[in-house]
């Protein structure tokens, strides 16, 4: 019996001791910033190149899923190696569960949920206040909800944000509001085989009533296209993906899909060969707010 107990307890130490190694793993190791928006306490992480350019410098914005917490982002050292190489600034905003919302970034942004809009603007300008940012170049990179809040940026922060990226997220089926005074570059890839957020349905927003029902991808690209008036469609077919282009878009504006047939909701690794977060940086390069 004694030996049993003594076997149980280094079993329970094991497991205890990888469950702390994995959340530290996966813990976001980056200063916190600390800012007040609204009344409200908010917080994110950056990271500043070792060495930054000369003049201002890009800013990118990662919008992570989930609880949106202080959690290490997909590809994140391989975005941080090319912040490196590039002098690119990476900031990490933390969401917070404001109510009535059922997550953690706002979504259906009208004048009574601004809280998310607001933050982030402040901490783009909170960062820029004490580090040299191209306001021309500040670029967000959704993932799961985060890509979801990213259409917000889209429809709301047209004035800050050059282009946006996103993974695994959709829009409202009827949006509050949404018309931006400038078309903002768009890039989405989504899995077909994606079990939460669905690729080829429509779906609703369990009891957070005031998102409604979400778009299928289809539907999200086809609202972009329509909106920015795009007249060209040119499609790539390789094994497992396919790449579709709308361009010849007003304000030169473009708008590129990634439709994987064998994906997940788990950000994928590579595009057509290519590391995602460099296929996403390479389209964010065409573009600026100047």
């Amino acid at each position: 019996m004694k030996k049993a107990l003594i076997v149980l307890g280094i079993v329970i130490a094991a497991a205890v001791a990888y469950w702390v190694n994995s959340d530290e793993k996966w813990r976001q190791h980056h200063p916190i910033n600390e800012i007040v928006v609204n009344g409200v306490d908010r917080k994110y992480h950056l990271f500043v190149p070792t060495n930054p350019p000369e003049g201002p410098a890009s800013l990118l914005v990662f919008l992570m899923g989930g609880d949106a917490g202080s959690w290490v982002f997909p590809q994140q050292d391989r975005w941080e190696e090319l912040a490196e190489q590039e002098g690119i600034i990476l900031a990490f905003p933390v969401g917070k569960l404001v109510p009535p919302n059922e997550g953690a970034w706002q979504l259906n942004t009208d004048a009574q949920s601004r809280q998310d809009i607001d933050y982030i603007e402040a901490m783009i300008d909170d960062i820029a206040s004490s580090h040299p940012v191209d306001a021309s170049e500040v670029y967000a990179v959704g993932y799961s909800l985060g890509s979801m809040f990213s259409y917000e940026l889209a429809c709301q922060m047209s004035d800050r944000f050059a282009a946006i990226a996103s993974f695994a997220g959709t829009m409202p089926v009827s949006p509050k509001s949404c018309d931006p005074e400038r078309n903002v570059p768009i890039m989405h890839v989504h899995g077909v085989e994606d079990r939460i957020i669905a690729y080829g349905d429509t779906w609703d927003w369990k009891s957070w009533d005031s998102v409604g029902t979400m778009r299928d991808i289809p539907s999200l690209v086809q609202f972009w296209r329509d909106r920015y008036n795009c007249q060209n469609e040119s499609r790539t077919v390789s094994e497992g993906e396919t790449h579709v282009v709308h361009d010849v878009c007003e304000q030169g504006a473009r708008i590129e899909h990634y439709r994987l047939e064998t994906v997940g909701h788990w950000w994928p690794e590579n595009l057509n060969g290519v590391s995602t977060h460099r296929v996403m940086w390479s389209f964010f390069g065409s573009f600026t707010t100047a």
